[in-house]
């Protein structure tokens, strides 16, 4: 890899860790249409593989919160929604995941303005869970969802549950990439290169996190996430082509 679009993707895999760190999710969000334009082979498994070990940080943290009927309906739910998207990532083109990652960009905006209260039952986890299989695996973002689900619960429980969660279904994930042949060895080598960044972006949210207004970030994040699933969708449809 070059460089500059190494030392790029990196800042821009801390900027993405930090957010997660500090509000429970939104790398994926933040980070996709970034390395989609930068560095198109490592998507999605670049977001999946750090946003693991983010997640594992982060569930260390926080792990006295954590709720295992919470784990148990979202993780089934989200196994089959894998294997569906392992079959996506087969047959569709780098313009078509282009298309697709801007429309769950935009959806997960929509999703966080939108003032829904959906409850934590174990059906709706499990359809949750289902979704974020789906949209996680093909495009590195399955958070919305979950969070939406959890968004009445205490600050301490979201961040735990959902690093709990994506730490274990994105091992999950990355091992259906790579029979689906999107995650290969040289692919591997080259994100390894990346892991400083949990763990920088993890220092920095630990030391800030309280002094932070969580509004302020989450309407900074929704801009930038609105504009760079714009340039993912206008690349997709090869509008300034």
């Amino acid at each position: 890899m070059d460089p500059v679009i190494f030392i790029t993707c990196l800042l821009v895999f801390i900027g993405g860790c930090f957010i997660q760190s500090t509000i429970g999710f939104g790398m994926g969000v933040l980070v996709g249409p970034f390395i989609l334009l930068l560095e198109p082979r490592l998507m999605p498994c670049a977001i999946i593989f750090i946003g693991m070990f983010m997640s594992a940080i982060v569930w260390y943290q926080y792990r006295h919160a954590l709720s295992l009927r919470f784990l148990i309906f979202a993780f089934l739910g989200r196994l089959p929604g894998i294997f569906v998207a392992a079959y996506v990532l087969m047959v569709i083109s780098t313009d078509q995941l282009e298309i697709m990652l801007g429309v769950t960009v935009l959806g997960a905006v929509i999703l966080s303005f939108a003032k829904l209260r959906l409850a934590s039952t174990p059906r709706n986890l499990f359809i949750g869970g289902f979704i974020s299989g789906i949209t996680g695996t093909t495009t590195g973002i399955g958070g919305p969802v979950i969070a939406l689900l959890m968004q009445n619960e205490e600050p301490e429980k979201i961040r735990a549950n959902l690093a709990a969660f994506f730490c274990l279904t994105n091992i999950v994930s990355l091992t259906a990439l790579h029979f689906s042949g999107r995650f290969s060895l040289a692919d591997f080598n080259t994100i390894v290169w990346l892991l400083p960044a949990p763990i920088i972006a993890s220092l920095l949210a630990y030391r800030v996190r309280n002094k932070v207004k969580k509004q302020v970030m989450q309407y900074g994040v929704l801009g930038l996430c609105s504009i760079s699933a714009v340039v993912a969708l206008s690349q997709g449809f090869h509008l300034f082509n």
